[in-house]
């Protein structure tokens, strides 16, 4: 009888063993799942790995120094300072813009993408290639302002006028495109320097999307 308990209670700790292993293979998947996610999320506190806090030092320690590159930035046919560029070339790319106009560069302004095959999503979807009105839809139906196509901020988000992403997403700038078959006839007055809402009749036959998106500290 003693013999048989003594197995008993073996085979009761090694099944228990064998439980808290798989629990703890299961959490380590699970771990490995997330940080992955992580990687391609875009949130108010930076893109993927990459955050808003982060100085020129610690974004070479993340990214190694052969991804990082300096390149000259231009508004408006100017030259208005440098901007470091993570994996440039590379669906990955992250344009970081400093606040500090020469180094050291120790405060990030805002992180930008523009790669078509960027993998980087909002948690409720939002990415490069969004479209105007489907913004608009996970706005609450709430109509989203931008400024007119055909100058240098031409399609440069302004407000979500209080709409339900104001909320979700508070620190969202971008740029829409129009798409490259829109007919001058019918997207004339959404043109130029000056305020236009997506209620616009003329996206109801061409629907922006979205080709840049910034992330603003």
């Amino acid at each position: 009888m003693r013999v048989f308990l003594f197995l008993s209670i073996l085979l009761f700790a090694a099944c228990n063993n064998s439980s808290d292993k798989g629990d703890k293979a299961a959490k380590k998947i699970q771990s490995i799942d997330t940080a992955s996610e992580g990687g391609s999320e875009i949130t108010c506190w930076g893109i993927g790995d990459i955050d808003l806090d982060n100085d020129m030092q610690s974004l070479t320690g993340k990214v190694g120094k052969a991804n990082v590159t300096q390149d000259s930035l231009f508004k408006e046919g100017s030259f208005e300072g440098f901007v470091t560029t993570l994996w440039k070339g590379s669906p990955k790319e992250i344009i970081v813009h400093w606040k500090e106009k020469k180094e050291p560069y120790q405060t990030i302004d805002h992180l930008e993408i523009t790669s078509p095959e960027s993998p980087y999503h909002f948690v409720n979807g939002i990415k490069i290639g969004t479209t105007l009105k489907e913004m608009e839809k996970l706005n609450g139906g709430t109509t989203i302002s931008l400024y007119g196509f055909g100058w240098d901020y031409g399609g440069t988000f302004i407000s979500f006028n209080k709409g339900k992403l104001a909320g979700d997403i508070p620190c969202f700038g971008g740029v829409f495109a129009l798409p490259e078959n829109a007919e001058t006839s019918d997207t004339k007055d959404v043109m130029g320097d000056s305020k236009i809402s997506s209620s616009h009749a003329a996206f109801t036959k061409y629907d922006p999307k979205l080709v840049t998106i910034r992330v603003k500290s």
